[in-house]
């Protein structure tokens, strides 16, 4: 035992160094291919012959959800540009340049302190594997990988809870999700998808430790998971702490964590698995708790509102969660208004009648049930969605997503427990959300291949004409730049979208160009060929897809342009749109 602890101490130690190495080069003298060979020997002699431990193969119904969720996102995987084209470039480039050789790795994404870096590792990790380069593709694949682990780990959880039908409903609910959460599976904006398998991991490694109520030394390895999950669910969004909330809630509710010291290996994973973020924010006066710094004056005006905001979340953000997302073609047809709007409270209802029971009784006892797992991430994921909740977020709840992940256990459990009672009523529930899912949703999976064909011809163009650096606004610099992997590199700057820019593609268009200006389709080319003229500079212009003025006569500097439209020029923010 002694050696075991030993041994597992010197691995949590390689893991630490591996962070540190590779995102921070520190210690400078230990290459990160050190700090990886050395865990994995530890690793080797800690479990010896039992490593990899025996997996039993995935049950029929997880393999037939991953096939049904894979074949429902196909046209994103066959059309990738037309999904991962302007917010999704920032993953994008991370994995570019890892792929290229660039260290220290990035620990966020450029300009986005609060964004982790997790799918941009995966997406370079995949191109080195396959050989492929197209960066929109890479992207694609990754994220529709980490829904598949989130899928299959809330499956497995709902098995745990209420057996293999349960989990098929929760399964197929989630492989022919809601067009909101299909395409935030998909476009790579933020990382949701990433802490929702993250956080559907952990949950399910806690709810093994409290069904088979482990405790002392045999728990060690279930805290430190949980614990590592979060903390690097937490590094790529601070969205994870609807789930390390939850987590921390039923361990303070459980009595035996009170009286084990193993328990507070979950606090050092926490910390561990955030240590990429904890670093950063360190070297640079942690700004991060500038995305997530709340005042107290702001929260109170939050907390005065609350009434507003439950009645906005109810009527605005559940029915775009749950597939009724704003111009649905069933949008105004009763009986699918019905199922929008009631569906996540009424999922809900039925679980909470179902094991509302057992969760108390489990609650007296001391010992929380697993049960209990979905309704704290349904309550957490809310508190921290009504302490920021304002303007036009209720329309686009990204940061709700964790509700549906409970919305998918609670349905699946109902459903369940329904169909050996009234097998008719249940197919018809299940039927109508599955429906209004598809009818939501396919408009957008089947546009790809429309939205993708403008950037297309767009590059094309421009490799033609060879043209390498320019401007253009956020919505065009951003998809060239990634869909050519920087051969071509354009800035921002023109606008007059905000938007972060990195100071590679700044410092590189200010100095080698700028051989081309692109303007977006409701532009007014006219005007700035006023402006060349005005200038005394000549010029070739080419108007599809969109404008192309090139070929000048002398250098044009941005300087000179920006203000072709009318207005002062926008400065680049960072943020997420």
């Amino acid at each position: 035992m002694r050696r075991d602890l030993l041994l597992e101490a010197a691995l949590l130690g390689c893991l630490v160094l591996l962070v540190t190495t590779w995102f921070a080069g520190f210690p400078a003298w230990l290459p990160p291919a050190v700090a990886f060979a050395a865990a994995l020997t530890i690793g080797g002699l800690r479990w010896g012959r039992h490593w990899p431990p025996a997996l039993r193969p995935p049950a029929l119904e997880t393999l037939a959800a991953i096939g049904a969720a894979t074949l429902y996102r196909m046209p994103a995987l066959l059309h990738p540009w037309g999904w991962v084209n302007r917010d999704g470039a920032y993953p994008a480039f991370v994995a570019l340049h890892l792929m290229q050789g660039i260290r220290p790795a990035p620990i966020f994404t450029e300009g986005a302190h609060y964004q982790g870096t997790l799918k941009g590792h995966l997406g370079a990790l995949l191109g080195l594997i396959t050989g492929a380069r197209d960066l929109s593709f890479l992207m694609v694949l990754t994220s529709l990988i980490l829904y598949l682990v989130f899928l299959a780990a809330t499956m497995a959880l709902v098995r745990r809870l209420a057996g293999r039908s349960a989990a098929f409903v929760s399964g197929l609910y989630l492989a022919v999700s809601p067009r909101f959460l299909t395409v935030f599976s998909l476009n790579c904006v933020g990382q949701y998808v990433d802490v929702l398998a993250l956080g559907g991991l952990a949950l399910l490694v806690l709810a093994r430790l409290l069904s088979e109520d482990r405790r002392g030394a045999e728990a060690r390895g279930s805290y430190l998971v949980v614990g590592l999950l979060l903390g690097a669910a937490f590094w790529q969004q601070p969205v994870a702490l609807a789930y390390v909330g939850a987590a921390a809630a039923v361990f303070a509710l459980r009595r035996a964590t009170w009286r084990d010291g193993w328990a507070l290996l979950f606090p050092l994973g926490l910390f561990v698995g955030a240590l990429p973020a904890l670093m950063w924010n360190m070297q640079n006066h942690w700004q991060s708790g500038d995305i997530m710094g709340v005042q107290a004056e702001g929260l109170q005006a939050q907390v005065d509102a609350l009434p507003y905001l439950i009645r906005r979340t109810l009527t605005i953000s559940f029915p775009t969660l749950a597939g009724l997302s704003p111009g649905h073609p069933w949008g105004d047809i009763w009986p699918a208004a019905a199922v929008g709007y009631g569906l996540i409270p009424a999922a809900f209802v039925g679980y909470l009648a179902l094991r509302g029971r057992e969760i108390a009784a489990s609650l007296r006892q001391g010992r929380p049930s697993p049960a209990l797992l979905p309704l704290l991430l349904l309550a957490c994921c809310l508190a921290q969605w009504w302490a920021v909740a304002a303007g036009r977020i209720y329309w686009r709840p990204r940061y709700l997503l964790p509700v549906i992940a409970a919305t998918a256990i609670h349905l699946g459990v109902a459903v369940a427990w329904l169909w050996p009672r009234t097998r008719a009523l249940a197919a018809l529930i299940l039927a109508a959300v599955l429906a209004i899912n598809v009818s939501g949703t396919w408009p957008r999976l089947r546009s790809g291949a429309a939205v993708a064909e403008p950037y297309e011809r767009l590059v094309h163009s421009l490799e033609a004409k060879q043209i390498r650096t320019g401007y253009a606004d956020f919505s065009i610099s951003a998809p060239v730049t990634m869909f050519t992997a920087e051969r071509i590199v354009f800035s921002s700057r023109l606008g007059p979208t905000a938007s972060y820019e990195s100071e590679r593609h700044t410092r590189k268009v200010a100095g080698e160009g700028p051989d081309a200006y692109v303007l977006r389709a409701d532009d007014d080319p006219e005007r700035f060929a006023a402006v060349l003229r005005s200038l005394g500079v000549s010029y070739k212009l080419d108007i599809d897809p969109f404008p192309i003025f090139y070929a000048f006569s002398r250098r044009v500097p941005l300087e000179e342009v920006a203000g072709f439209r009318g207005e002062e020029p926008s400065e680049p923010a960072p943020g997420e749109s």
